[in-house]
């Protein structure tokens, strides 16, 4: 048996790969479960290489989280990143914050994970749901 070196890298381009986030969206949205007294928490990023969605529940016993502190947070991801440099700006987020303001840039990694950041000749279509999450969410915030 004969092992080789695969060669499927060797288009991969060697500048770093820039890519514009453009907004940042946070839904609060109240569980639907009747065992689930809380709320749905969803994240999503526009990008000009698609859309990124991540989600966590915040049940109602918890402390509140502070919205206005998020979009301070995430204010610093809008623009034109590199992934080298976007990844040290997590980093730095992740050492400087407390428990709560860590679920913010939790969010927000999941989120980025679901971006395409290799070049390809189709970006993701848009998701229709804005409309729906929009009417059922009883907090909304924009960041871009």
């Amino acid at each position: 048996m004969t092992i080789c070196p695969s060669n499927d890298f060797q288009d991969f381009p060697s500048d770093p790969v820039i890519f514009q986030i453009q907004r940042i969206e946070i839904f609060v949205i109240p569980a639907l479960a009747i065992d689930a007294n809380g709320y749905r928490v969803c994240l999503r990023i526009s990008s000009s290489r698609g859309y990124g969605w991540s989600e966590i529940f915040v049940d109602d016993s918890e402390i509140s989280f502070d919205l206005q502190d998020w979009e301070h947070q995430l204010a610093t991801f809008i623009g034109p990143f590199s992934i080298h440099s976007l990844t040290e700006q997590i980093s730095s987020h992740l050492q400087q914050s407390t428990f709560y303001d860590q679920r913010a840039v939790y969010l927000f990694t999941n989120a980025l994970h679901q971006v395409n950041f290799l070049p390809d000749s189709e970006i993701n279509s848009e998701v229709d749901e804005e409309l729906i999450l929009r009417r059922r969410a009883i907090a909304y915030l924009s960041v871009h």
